[in-house]
């Protein structure tokens, strides 16, 4: 049920997005994306750091351990040479492109492939998920819609309806994983929820960057590298 509210919450920001860009000069929206991107940027390295330091004790001074580094590292690197190979970002993009012939409707490759990553990784996206699943506690996905609403509102003022169509991103994957959760929650373990936190949280800093023109990466291509700690703490848990 988190899910489907986290849903409508995406179609109706977008819908009240679409109705503001008709008024909103370009200046402004370009203004309007680098604001977000920054804001996306800066939250994710702030969960990141949650997630990757920790307070430690060495000889009864207190220091900051880190944790997966290589984990982290070696998922990203891997997981972005198979989504390179198979093309997930093209993939996306002409998916979206052929709705848009089918249907006739306005542009909205741009929209749905952002609003799909920004509302589909990262740790809210991840662990409300999750605990809807295992527990029947929907807050962090109240939280995570509270959150898409505003999100969307700013992208679909910038991008369009595109934005809207990520609901559908949204219904799939985080239903997915509550399912998957409800049925096969005793094989989930703290540390790799949290190893596919933070490389989520990586992988929403490289959208933002994006956003605010630093860079031009495909970030789609990057998703792979969320399976990535799956098959590790999988065939750890097999040999351990």
């Amino acid at each position: 049920m988190g899910t489907v509210i986290n849903a409508v919450a995406i179609v109706v920001a977008s819908i009240i997005g679409v109705i503001f860009k008709r008024g909103l000069p370009e200046k402004l929206q370009k203004s309007a994306m680098f604001v977000l991107g920054l804001s996306l940027a800066v939250l994710s390295i702030g969960w990141f750091i949650r997630d990757f330091l920790s307070i430690g004790v060495d000889g009864g001074a207190y220091e900051l351990v880190s944790s997966g580094d290589l984990l982290i590292i070696l998922s990203l690197v891997i997981g972005t040479l198979i989504g390179e190979a198979i093309g997930i970002d093209e993939g996306l993009t002409r998916f979206a492109h052929g709705v848009e012939k089918k249907y006739d409707l306005p542009p909205l490759a741009k929209g749905f492939v952002a609003g799909t990553l920004i509302f589909c990784v990262g740790a809210m996206a991840i662990l409300g998920p999750i605990d809807d699943g295992l527990h029947g506690d929907m807050t962090t996905l109240l939280v995570k819609s509270a959150l898409d609403f505003v999100t969307a509102m700013m992208l679909a003022a910038v991008l369009g309806i595109g934005v809207l169509f990520a609901a559908f991103s949204v219904l799939i994957y985080q239903g997915a994983i509550t399912i998957l959760a409800a049925q096969f929650g005793v094989l989930l373990t703290d540390e790799m929820v949290r190893a596919l936190s933070m490389v989520g949280n990586v992988i929403l800093v490289a959208m933002g960057l994006n956003f605010m023109g630093v860079t031009k990466t495909k970030v789609a291509n990057m998703l792979p590298a969320l399976v990535v700690p799956i098959v590790y703490f999988a065939i750890r848990g097999l040999f351990g």
